[in-house]
Order: C-alpha cells, then sequence, then structure tokens
C-alpha cells in the first residue's frame, strides 16, 4: 500500500499483483494488509485499488470491495485498469475508472500537447477514464467528457464542454477559476472547496461561458 497526493488530499493506492489467480492475488493482499494494519493509514481510509491490466468482473469485484470496508475499514473510491471489463464493472459499482495511475499525466493518450510558461495546451477532447494533471495553468481545446478529471495548480479553461470533474488551485490556490464555454460538470473544486452541478444543468440550458471561482468560502458559477 503506497500514498498518494490527489490534489489537497492524500490517498491510499492499493497495487493488486499482476500475476496469479484472482484467489491466490487476495491472499497475497491480506498478507501484505496484516503488515501495515497497525502503520499510519488506520481505519477509514480512502483507497484506489490499481488492477493494472487484469480483468476482473462486477461479482468478484463487489466481494473484494466489501471484504476491504468490512475486514480493514478502507473505502474504495476508485478503480485504475487498461481492460475494458474491469473498467465497466468499477463503474456499474459506482466508482470512478482511470486508465493511469492517479496523479501521472494523460497528455500522451490524448494526442499532441504545447506547453509554455508553465500553462499546458491540449487540442483534444479528455475522453472518460483519462486524468490530467498539471503544475500551472491548463487549457483544453475541446471537451472534457463524463468520466474524465482535469487538475491543475492554477486555472482551468475548457473551450468546449465540461462534464467531466475539474479541480483548479490543486495546491490550495482560492484565486485559480474553472471557465468552460459550456459548464455541465459532475464536480468541481478549487483548492480545497467542492462544488456539484447545479440542478438545471440540462442540455436545453442555454450555453455561454461561464466561470467558476470562490467568493466568500464558497464555489460561484457566474457569466464570464
Amino acid at each position: 500500500m503506497t500514498t498518494w497526493r490527489n490534489g489537497l488530499l492524500k490517498e491510499s493506492l492499493l497495487t493488486i499483483p499482476m500475476e496469479g489467480a484472482w484467489e491466490e492475488v487476495q491472499n497475497r493482499v491480506e498478507a501484505k494488509l496484516q503488515e501495515t494494519k497497525n502503520s499510519q493509514l488506520g481505519r477509514s481510509s480512502q483507497i484506489t485499488i490499481h488492477l493494472g491490466d487484469r480483468s476482473v468482473q462486477v461479482e468478484p469485484l463487489e466481494a473484494f470491495i466489501h471484504y476491504l470496508r468490512s475486514v480493514h475499514g478502507l473505502l474504495t473510491v476508485a478503480i485504475v485498469a487498461t481492460d475494458t471489463a474491469t473498467q465497466e464493472a468499477a463503474r456499474r459499482l459506482t466508482l470512478n475508472a482511470y486508465t493511469m495511475q492517479p496523479g501521472t499525466s494523460t497528455v500522451s493518450s490524448v494526442g499532441e500537447a504545447v506547453s509554455g510558461n508553465n500553462a499546458l495546451y491540449i487540442p483534444k477532447t479528455v475522453r472518460s477514464g483519462q486524468r490530467v494533471v498539471h503544475q500551472g495553468n491548463l487549457v483544453i481545446g475541446a471537451d472534457v467528457n463524463a468520466g474524465a478529471e482535469v487538475v491543475a495548480t492554477g486555472d482551468i479553461v475548457v473551450f468546449g464542454t465540461l462534464r467531466g470533474i475539474a479541480h483548479a488551485g490543486s495546491e490550495g490556490d482560492t484565486n485559480a477559476r474553472i471557465v468552460a464555454g459550456n459548464m455541465r460538470p459532475q464536480q468541481i473544486r478549487i483548492a480545497d472547496k467542492m462544488a456539484r452541478s447545479p440542478e438545471d444543468s440540462s442540455n436545453s440550458r442555454e450555453r455561454f461561458t461561464e466561470v467558476a471561482r470562490v467568493e466568500s468560502g464558497e464555489i460561484v458559477v457566474v457569466p464570464f
């Protein structure tokens, strides 16, 4: 079990061995968890499970997640997997499903990127399961699909529709902003503040550029 930083939050990453049958792997994981039982993780820790290219169906994955929570107090919030069946199983269990380990950039998988003056420009759509992390301002020249996540220490600008998760000011900058041509996010975060998409965020809403920023300790979304 290792830790990774998700913005301001420290979460645990449980990497599942790639070799061996599923039952054997669970026994190996149990042995490791027993070793760290009295470590700094404690109970009620949030974890991400890294399954790599292993294919796991809904039932065994659900049983494993239940075991982690009931026996070790570990709450699974996301899955990292390249196997499409595993990704689908995770989504059916209402978990975030990533194709790369959290904390790494997906620039190579979303097309050519241009970085200058500590700003990163990605000209293509960030698709479901992709996660982009950047130190500085982040500009997406197309859409951020549902199930995708973009994280920046500075501002985030999305030329198209923001349907996924966006976290600006990820290292604590409450002056950071999120700007989108069509603001329909699953969740937006600025520093340690969080907001979800409003209930009237249907496709029937008039589309115009909006900006999310922190005012009086809360995130507000206003016309840009």
